[in-house]
Formats: C-alpha cells, structure tokens, sequence
C-alpha cells in the first residue's frame, strides 16, 4: 500500500543525501581546482627563484640545503634537482635519482608537465644545466581531502539531526490527515453529520467532498425511507384490497356474485400490477444522474408511446394522434424520456372522458424542445398540479392507477433540468401538459 509518510520521508532522505553527496564532491573538485592553480603558480616562482641563484654556476653547499630531523615531513611536499649536463649535482631530500621529467627537449611538451605521479617544472640555464622543482600529487590530493572533510565535517555531523526533524516536520505536517482519518474511522453508521476540524487548506478538498457526499448520502436514505413508508402503506392498502376480494369470491355462492368479485379481483391485481412498474421505475431514478451525454430522438420516443397506448384510447373509444418533425433529439436518455411521455399520456387517455381527442405536439423552440401531451379534459389549476405531483396522489379513485405518474415525471425533470406546466381548456385549444425539454 502506498504510503505519503513513507514516500515523503525517503524523498527527503534522498534529497538531503544526494545533496550532501554533490556538495562533497562540488567542494572537493573546486578545491583542487584552485589548490592546483595556486601551488602550481608558486612551483613556477620556486623553480624560477633557484634558478637565479644558481644561474652564475654556483652549486649551493647541501649541508645547507638539506633538512632537519623535524622539517622531513615536509620533504613529500617539495622536492627539487639540479642537473648539469645530465649529472644530478644536488637533490632535495626525497627526490628521485633520475630526472623528474625529460631534460633533452622538455619545451616539444611543455616546460610544465605531470608525469609520475607528480607535478614538474624544469627551467633551463646555460651550459646545459636544469632546475627542476615538483610537488607530489598524492600530496596534493592529500591536503585537498583534508580541507573538504574539514569543511564538510559540520555537515556530515549534523545530518542525523536533520533526519529526525524531517521525521518530526514529516509526522506533525500529516498529523490532521491522521487525525481527519481517525474521526471518520470512529464514527458509527448513524453518524452522518458534516466533519468539522481545524482549517487546514490542503484538506479543505477532500473535507469538503466528504461532507458534499454525507449530505448526498442523508438526502439518499431520506428519499429511500420516504419512498419505502409509502411503497409499504400503498402495497399494504393494495393486499388488502386483493385479500378482501379474494375471501368473497370465495364465500360467495352466485354465480353472477362471483364473477362480479372476480373482475373487482383483477382490476386490484391490474392495480397492484402498475404500482409496482411505477415503483421500480421510481425506485431506478438517480437524482445524482449526469445527463450531459445523453441524448435520444423524441419524436421516436413519442411514437412508441402511442403505439403503445392505443390499444387503451380503443377501448374507450378515444382517437390518439401525434403531430411532430420527422426527428428531433432531446438531451435526455431514451428510457427517461419514455417514461415522461408515457405517463402524461396515459393520464390523459384515463382522465378524459370517452371519444375524446388525446395527442402529442412536438415541436423545437429556443434551444429547447417542447412536448405537448393535450386531452379532453378540464386541465390541472396550479393547486392540483402540486397536490398530483406527490407520491400516491390521484385525481380520481374510480379509475384504476398507482398515483406515482406526475411523482415520476416531476422527478425526471428535476434530475435532467426540464420543466412542466398545465394548461386548463380554452375555447379554442384543449388542455394540455406542457414539457420543456433541453434540447441536444
């Protein structure tokens, strides 16, 4: 599993370590740099100073040249040698019998070389004499390790200290990401009231998102025990009704008494039947729905409706039309746009009186669409249209249905930001459901 502590705690160390590590090797490559410039100049000056006392021929007394008992720790430092005509007159302490670099053309490569291990400057005089002076690279490389570990010493001493207040920095910046986990982690199922902590501005996001889908949560459990109160109630009301018919066309001894009871029977199964259709199509409505891809035809749509609800305007003797474009899209999905249709039809045909006119209007208009489901009915007041709307609500209860139709469609408009509007009988127009539809 992955871990910010962990993570956050190796980065650093590989910061603080791969810095500590090319700041030694930083200062240690300038420090020889400028070491070498440095002791280099003072060989040139060295050799150039023996030079001009030895230039008149006189070859220095090595008893005085030579160096004490404490002053041979130096002799690795600095050696010199003095050749006339090939032969090694005087050498310091130290310095190797044979030439320290090439005396018969030095100038073909420089006057100044490293050769062997060592830095070498010869300078000639005449009669074929040489002054060569050298200082020894491990010398050298010795005295610039030690000034970079004498200046990188601090740091290497304080890395364990900041190790462990990058720990502590790491553990108390996370500690209200802890302590935001813990008060969730403590809470029980029933416990669904916003977090509440000490403002922190990285959690502010993720604070606010859980609080956003508590609250989607509460507002999901209060719909599911409404909608599960009023399903059992109507159901409860619906069985009942199923039982008493059932228990007199079993009692009954008519025939005629019978039958009577037996068709009351099927129109409460036929009852029962459509409100738990309209249930489910109730129950499968996501009010966190996001329609911005959806998109179907609703002229297709509202032909399948009439298709579909003919059968039942014949019976009783209704004519159903529709009068819209050859196609026109809608942004909503097909199933949704189904069931507006479908239900403010089917309103239509139950509550309009026998051989009247039922039908759809679609047409487009400002960017919307408009769907109007008309019939030979009064039309719904402002009033009524609030009252139907409620779950369970009917206008009349001879006429068989669940009173979830407007429920449903007023929920599916709310989730894909339509509208509906009632309007009563006129002289020259019927009543009529308007939709506003978003148009694709």
């Amino acid at each position: 599993m992955f871990s910010i502590r962990r993570f956050l705690m190796l980065a650093l160390v590989a910061v603080i370590l791969g810095g500590g590590t090319l700041l030694g090797w930083g200062t240690y490559r300038t420090l020889y740099h400028e070491l070498d410039e440095q002791y280099d100049a003072e060989l040139v000056q060295s050799g150039r100073l023996m030079a001009a006392f030895w230039n008149e021929g006189h070859v220095p007394d090595p008893k005085v040249a030579g160096l004490d008992e404490n002053e041979h720790r130096y002799q690795r430092y600095f050696v010199y040698q003095l050749w006339d005509d090939g032969e090694l007159v005087l050498g310091s302490d130290g310095a190797p019998s044979e030439p320290l670099l090439s005396l018969e053309n030095p100038t073909a490569a420089g006057r100044y070389q490293e050769v062997n291990g060592w830095h070498a400057y010869a300078m000639p005089l005449p009669e074929n004499r040489w002054v060569v002076v050298a200082e020894s690279d491990s010398a050298r490389r010795s005295l610039v390790a030690n000034m970079a570990a004498t200046v990188l010493l601090p740091y290497v001493l304080s890395v364990p200290v900041i190790l462990l207040l990058v720990w502590l920095a790491v553990r108390w910046g996370l500690s209200p990401l802890t302590r935001l986990a813990r008060s969730v982690q403590q809470r029980d199922a029933n416990n669904l009231a916003p977090l509440r902590h000490r403002s922190v501005r990285e959690l502010a996001p993720l604070t606010e998102a859980i609080n956003m889908l508590l609250a989607r949560l509460v507002g999901t459990l209060e719909r599911e025990k409404r909608f599960t109160a009023d399903a059992a109630h109507e159901l409860r009301t619906l069985l009942m009704a199923l039982r008493l018919h059932a228990d007199n066309a079993a009692q009954l001894s008519d025939p005629a008494e019978v039958r009577a009871s037996l068709v009351q029977l099927r129109r409460a199964v036929e009852r029962a039947t459509r409100t738990v259709e309209q249930l489910m199509n109730l129950s499968r409505l996501d009010p966190d729905a996001d329609g911005s891809e959806a998109r179907c035809d609703v002229v297709m749509v509202a032909r399948d409706c009439v298709a579909l609800i003919a059968p039942l305007a014949e019976q009783r003797g209704q004519t159903v039309s529709l009068d819209a474009p050859p196609e026109l899209s809608v942004a909503l999905p097909a199933e949704a746009t189904d069931m507006l249709i479908r239900n403010l039809l089917d309103n239509a045909c139950r509550y309009s009186p026998a051989g009247a006119d039922v039908g759809i209007r679609v047409r487009a208009a400002a960017g919307q669409v408009l769907v109007e489901v008309f019939d030979g009915g009064p039309g719904l007041t402002a009033e009524q249209q609030h009252r139907f709307t409620g779950r369970f609500s009917r206008g009349r209860q001879d006429i068989p249905g669940a009173g979830l139709g407007l429920s449903i469609v007023d929920r599916i408009l709310t989730i894909y930001g339509g509208a509906l509007r009632y309007r009563l009988r006129g002289e020259e127009q019927p009543a009529a459901a308007v939709m506003t539809l978003p148009a694709a």
